[in-house]
C-alpha cells in the first residue's frame, strides 16, 4: 500500500481513510452464524474535519443524544458480529447504545449516547463497516451507456465472423468469448443495491446529477474504432475491448462519466477504486465462457475464478483498427444485472436522456 495514498471510502459526502486492511472469513452476511470480525481499529480519520455531517442528531428530554442510520437488513449481522461482539465493542468504545430492528422487520439502526461526539463516533464506525461489507457483495446494478444500436451490432457481428474465420485456430478463441450483440454497452460503474431504499437512493442521485451537473452544448457523438486488451501480454488475454473515440469536442464523454462516478462515490453508493472511468466497450471476455458453461449445466457447480485466457496476438495484428461504427450518446441507464427486455438489452431500473 502506498502510504501517501491510503485507501479511502466516501460516506454521505465525507471521505475517510481506512487504517487496518480487512480480512473477512465469509462474504455471506445474511447467515446468522457467519460473521466477519470487525475490520477497523480505533483510528478513524476524516479527510476534512470541518465537514458538516449529512445526518441529524437530536437531543432527548433526558439530556442524551440520538441518531438513526438506515442499514439494509443484509448488513445487520456484519455490524452485530459473532455473539454481538462487534456491537458491544463499538458501544464500549463510544459509550453509546446501539439498537437494531427485530429480525425480519424493517426500520433504522438507532444510536443513543451521552453527547453529540460519542453518537457521531459510533455512527461513523457503523457506516465504515457497512461500506466494507458492501465491497464483499456481488454487484446488482450498473450505470452504463448502451452501444447496441443496429449499425454497431451489424459491424460487431462482422468482426466476430472474421475473427472466428481467420483466428479460430488461436488458443482458446471460440464463439463463446464474444459479447452478445444486443448487450454492447460502456460501463461507467457497478453498484450493489440490496434493498428498495438503496435502489430509490441510486435513482434519485442519477436524476439529481442530470438536473444539477449535466449541461451539453451539442450532441455527443463517438465512434468505436480499434481494439485493445486489458493486461500487458497479448498472448494471455481475458478481455478485449473496442476503443471509444470522440467525434465532437465541445463536451467530453470522459468528463461526463467521471462526474457521474464522483456523484455516486460521494453518495456512498460506490467504493471508488480508480480515479477515472475507463471508456471501453467489451467485445470478448473469458468470463462469458464460464457464465455460459454454468448456465448450460445448472446442476454442476462451476468455479467462477477458473477462467482460461486466450491468445489475442493475431486478432490484434489483423483487426487492431477495426471500425465498429459511430453513434450519438443520448442515454444513461441504471441497469439490472442478469436481466433482459423485449429488445434484449438489460432492464433499466432508471434512465436519463442527454439533451442539449
Amino acid at each position: 500500500m502506498d502510504i501517501l495514498r491510503p485507501p479511502t471510502v466516501w460516506i454521505d459526502g465525507r471521505c475517510y481513510r481506512t487504517i487496518t486492511p480487512v480480512v473477512s472469513s465469509t462474504s455471506n452476511y445474511a447467515e446468522e452464524d457467519s460473521y466477519a470480525d470487525d475490520p477497523y481499529n480505533d483510528d478513524v480519520n476524516c479527510g476534512m474535519e470541518e465537514d458538516v455531517d449529512n445526518f441529524q442528531i437530536e437531543k432527548l428530554l433526558n439530556g442524551k443524544c440520538r441518531t438513526s442510520l438506515a442499514v439494509a437488513n443484509v448488513y445487520h449481522s456484519y455490524l452485530i458480529g459473532s455473539r454481538g461482539a462487534t456491537k458491544k465493542r463499538i458501544e464500549s468504545e463510544t459509550y453509546t447504545q446501539i439498537k437494531f430492528p427485530n429480525r425480519g422487520q424493517g426500520g433504522d439502526v438507532e444510536i443513543i449516547g451521552k453527547d453529540v461526539k460519542t453518537v457521531r463516533q459510533a455512527r461513523i464506525k457503523l457506516e465504515l463497516l457497512v461500506a466494507q461489507a458492501r465491497r464483499k457483495q456481488a454487484f446488482t446494478h450498473f450505470l452504463c451507456i448502451p452501444f447496441n444500436k443496429p449499425n454497431i451490432q451489424e459491424k460487431f457481428i462482422e468482426f466476430k465472423e472474421k475473427v472466428l474465420e481467420t483466428c479460430g485456430g488461436c488458443r482458446e478463441v471460440t464463439k463463446d468469448l464474444f459479447q452478445n450483440p444486443t448487450h454492447l454497452h460502456l460501463t461507467i460503474t457497478v453498484l450493489t443495491l440490496v434493498d428498495d431504499r438503496e435502489r430509490e437512493e441510486a435513482c434519485e442521485n442519477l436524476m439529481e446529477w442530470k438536473r444539477s451537473e449535466l449541461a451539453l452544448s451539442e450532441p455527443m457523438r463517438v465512434e468505436l474504432r480499434g481494439i485493445e486488451y486489458m493486461n500487458d501480454d497479448p498472448g494471455c488475454v481475458h478481455v478485449l475491448y473496442a476503443k471509444v473515440n470522440p467525434l465532437s469536442w465541445a463536451d467530453s464523454l470522459q468528463e461526463l462519466a467521471n462526474s457521474l462516478l464522483n456523484r455516486f462515490v460521494k453518495a456512498g453508493l460506490v467504493n471508488c477504486q480508480y480515479e477515472r472511468v475507463k471508456l471501453h466497450v467489451t467485445v470478448m471476455n473469458s468470463k462469458f465462457v464460464v457464465d455460459r458453461d454454468d448456465s448450460c449445466n445448472p446442476d454442476e457447480k462451476v468455479d467462477k475464478t477458473e477462467r482460461e485466457s486466450f491468445d489475442a496476438r493475431q486478432i490484434i495484428e489483423e483487426y487492431g483498427e477495426f471500425y465498429f461504427g459511430e453513434l450519438e450518446v443520448n442515454e444513461i441507464h441504471m441497469s439490472l444485472r442478469y436481466s433482459s427486455t423485449s429488445d434484449r438489452f438489460y432492464t433499466a431500473t432508471s434512465k436519463i436522456t442527454l439533451e442539449c
